[in-house]
């Protein structure tokens, strides 16, 4: 083969490539969340740190509880958009948390939907961080 014919063949190559990548990464980024397929149900978060918590949320209600503990904590749900809902403890909790801001408020946001689970991140009004867990459908 000649030098120039090897030359044409790499070029032609990189651009297969190049056009295969950008087509894989708009394909998988181009895909619709099924935020909507998570607005009610029960589910669970399993963490290392804080154990797992069991959640059900219907309509404008949320409640969590987490394995091993009595009380469970109650919001009331906003959604914002298909993808991104607030929580706002119910006074029910303020009751029980009485250090919580008076405009205390999670905001979730879904960043990846599957098949049995979601993708969240949650960051607080009167927290600096930021936290990114799987919810595993259970019901």
């Amino acid at each position: 083969m000649q030098k120039s014919s090897l030359n044409m063949s790499v070029k032609k190559l990189k651009y297969t490539y190049l056009f295969l990548g950008m087509f894989i990464g708009s394909y998988s980024y181009g895909q619709k969340l099924e935020c909507q397929n998570y607005s009610n149900g029960s589910f669970k978060i399993v963490d290392s740190v804080t154990g797992t918590s069991f959640i059900t949320r219907y309509g404008t209600r949320q409640s969590e509880i987490t394995e091993g503990k009595k009380d469970s904590t109650v919001f009331t749900v906003k959604w914002v958009d298909d993808c991104t809902y607030t929580l706002t403890p119910t006074e029910e909790t303020r009751k029980k948390y009485p250090s919580l801001p008076d405009n205390a408020m999670l905001t979730v946001k879904i960043i990846e939907t599957k098949d049995k689970s979601y993708i969240q991140t949650s960051t607080s009004n009167f927290y600096d961080t930021k936290v990114t867990s799987e919810v595993i459908r259970i019901k």
